[in-house]
C-alpha cells in the first residue's frame, strides 16, 4: 500500500513539475510598442507596455522594402510591401520583418513629396537581435501614416525573452 502511495506521490510532483515548467516561458512574454518616424535614417522608441525584462530605448531606424505589389480589392487599389526594418538602440539592435498594405487617402501629392497620402496597417516578426535583444523572438501587428516623406509607424506585440 505504501508503495502505490509512493508512487503516486511520485507522479504528481512530475505532473506539478511539468506544469510549472510549461508555463514558465509564457510568463517571459511582454507586451511592447515600436514607434518610429521617416523613411531613411529614421528615428524610434521601444517602449514596455507592461512590466518585463525589456526596458525603454532609443535610436535610430532604417528600413529596407520591397514592393509594391498592387491588387484591387472592391474598387480599391492596395499597395503591398515586405520590409525589414533595423533599430539600432542603447540596449542593443534588433531586426524585424514586416508585411503592410497601403492605401492612398488623397488623389495629390503630399506638400514637398512624390508620394500622395496613405495608411496602412500590418503584421510583424521579430528576426534577430543584440546585446539586450539577443535571443528574443515575438511579433505582432502594426499601423502606418505616410504624408509625403514623412511617415510614422507603431508595431505593437509581444516578444519573449529568454
Amino acid at each position: 500500500m505504501q508503495a502505490r502511495h509512493a508512487v503516486l506521490v511520485a507522479l504528481v510532483a512530475a505532473v506539478t513539475l511539468a506544469s510549472v515548467a510549461s508555463a514558465g516561458p509564457e510568463a517571459l512574454k511582454q507586451r511592447v510598442a515600436i514607434s518610429s518616424k521617416n523613411l531613411d535614417s529614421g528615428t524610434f522608441v521601444l517602449t514596455p507596455l507592461q512590466a518585463g525584462a525589456l526596458k525603454q530605448d532609443s535610436g535610430t531606424a532604417s528600413i529596407v522594402y520591397r514592393g509594391p505589389r498592387d491588387v484591387m480589392r472592391q474598387g480599391q487599389k492596395v499597395s503591398i510591401y515586405n520590409s525589414t526594418f533595423t533599430f539600432k538602440g542603447k540596449r542593443g539592435s534588433f531586426t524585424i520583418r514586416e508585411r503592410s498594405e497601403w492605401v492612398e487617402v488623397s488623389n495629390e501629392n503630399a506638400p514637398g513629396g512624390d508620394f500622395r497620402p496613405a495608411v496602412a496597417i500590418g503584421t510583424w516578426k521579430f528576426v534577430r537581435g543584440t546585446g539586450e535583444y539577443a535571443h528574443v523572438s515575438g511579433g505582432g501587428r502594426s499601423a502606418h501614416a505616410g504624408m509625403g516623406r514623412e511617415w510614422f509607424a507603431r508595431q505593437e506585440g509581444f516578444l519573449t525573452v529568454p
